[in-house]
């Protein structure tokens, strides 16, 4: 698939590991803490503007088209944005990028208090969604810098799970505010509690300091620059860099021989699988709320909201066991049935709540796995460039997706005079979301190279 790095020695391997292992337990749970609450925190407000979506529309008159763009609009930003914040996280160091999404999602966050209209909704989210892909990859890199090969996977996931916090934590700030102050302005005030927390983690962020093998990295490039051989050759003996490719551009890199089919295909997968996931969870509140009341369906998404956590883990132990590709493919299967599932037989509360477990265990769970790919297949001298990159296609998918989706609902005649037509809808979920999903793993298990479990990172790639 792709040429595979040059072999570590004993020797090196040994330097790897003391490493690794240089970092004290503590500092690892702080930092798994950290970037844990803050990735949740990014997502608290996107998940706000999806379990709200409801009142938010009746309030302002607007469309569930209006409402689509509206969703795509802060991703599109988010791809944009995000082509950007990789090469400064390679150049500025992992820490940067962490501080500066935090503050710009907070930012934006609290001014949809003040929202009007679509207009002034659509340009709050340009600069609200705009932050949040180079959050998730900064994170992840950082992380993966900084753990100990044995427990990446279950670390990793622990974090991507903080998406899970961010979704029940959304959901109880929109329980309280619409209980307490009423539908017609709770949501306004939901989106002052989103913003509060974000100041915490950023406080904490300043604690936080960038991997052993970054720093190890500007040092050999330094090295290089003044042409000290002796101390080149002593930095190559802790870990292996490829100093030829050290100061080519970013993009240059990821496209270079060695990268360039892992980053083409996981442009493709990040793109089909999580435009497809950010659709079930754009529409999902709408197409239940048209069968059951807003409060029913709002505490389910509450509930329900811990077995993405047990997912993340679940594929975690996975892939550490089997690899990412494999773990990645079980999960995105069962997801696929959940969708199956859930558009066919959701005619009492009971199937509903057991087929959106299905769903959304499987449907968080395979991010476990993809977070290992985007991070792990790319060099340290690239790897925030290249999980970023990763994380910009997570964003196009989830504005182009979206988009699709609401066509499709138009085409096939979802809205009538007496409501939403059901079946309709249903005709939408198979064309978009089951359909194109099945297409997407076979591609996926045909051309897309297996991350090997439990490897150090100049093992997989150089």
């Amino acid at each position: 698939m792709v040429d595979e790095p040059e072999k570590v020695s004993e020797k090196e391997l040994k330097e790897l590991e003391k490493a690794a292992k240089e970092e004290s337990g503590g500092y690892i749970i702080f930092l798994l803490v950290v970037v844990y609450l803050g990735w949740g925190l990014i997502n608290t407000d996107s998940n706000l503007i999806l379990i709200l979506s409801g009142p938010i529309l009746s309030a302002l008159g607007l469309t569930l088209q209006q409402f689509s763009y509206i969703v795509s609009a802060g991703f599109a930003a988010s791809f944009v944005l995000s082509l950007f914040l990789g090469p400064l996280g390679d150049k500025f160091g992992r820490r940067f990028v962490l501080q500066l999404t935090l503050v710009g999602t907070a930012f934006f966050s609290v001014l949809q208090y003040f929202i009007n209209s679509f207009l002034s909704w659509f340009g709050i989210r340009l600069g609200a969604g705009a932050f949040t892909g180079g959050e998730w990859g900064a994170g992840a890199t950082a992380l993966s810098e900084t753990v100990d090969k044995k427990y990446r996977g279950f670390v990793l996931s622990i974090m991507q799970s903080g998406w899970v916090f961010g979704y029940g934590l959304a959901s109880v700030i929109s329980l309280f505010a619409i209980t307490t102050f009423g539908a017609a302005n709770g949501w306004r005030i939901a989106f002052l509690f989103a913003f509060l927390p974000a100041v915490l983690v950023l406080a904490l962020r300043f604690y936080v300091k960038d991997p052993e093998r970054f720093k190890h990295l500007k040092d050999v490039a330094a090295a290089k620059k003044s042409g000290d051989q002796a101390v080149l050759a002593d930095l190559l003996t802790r870990h292996k860099v490829d100093i030829e490719k050290i100061t080519m551009p970013s993009y240059r890199q990821l496209f270079s021989k060695d990268l360039v089919r892992m980053t083409i295909v996981l442009a493709f997968w990040n793109f089909i699988t999580t435009g497809i996931a950010i659709t079930s969870n754009t529409f999902q509140p709408t197409y239940f709320e048209a069968q059951y009341s807003f409060d029913q369906v709002t505490t389910m998404f509450l509930i329900v909201s811990f077995a993405g956590i047990i997912g993340y883990i679940a594929n975690g132990v996975l892939n550490d066991r089997i690899g990412a590709k494999y773990s990645i493919m079980i999960f995105a299967a069962i997801e696929v049935l959940g969708i199956l599932f859930l558009t066919y037989s959701t005619t009492n509360i009971v199937n509903l709540y057991i087929f959106y477990i299905m769903f959304f265990l499987a449907e968080n769970g395979q991010f476990s796995g993809l977070i290992r790919m985007n991070t792990e297949n790319f060099p340290t001298r690239v790897r925030v460039t290249g999980a970023i990159w990763g994380g910009a296609f997570w964003s196009l998918g989830q504005a182009v997706w979206p988009l699709i989706f609401g066509q499709a609902l138009a085409v096939f005649g979802v809205f009538s005079a007496t409501g939403i037509n059901i079946g309709a809808f249903n005709n939408a979920w198979l064309y978009v979301e089951v359909f194109p999903e099945i297409i997407a793993i076979i591609i996926f298990f045909l051309v897309m190279k297996n991350t090997p479990p439990r490897k150090e990172l100049e093992e997989i790639a150089v």
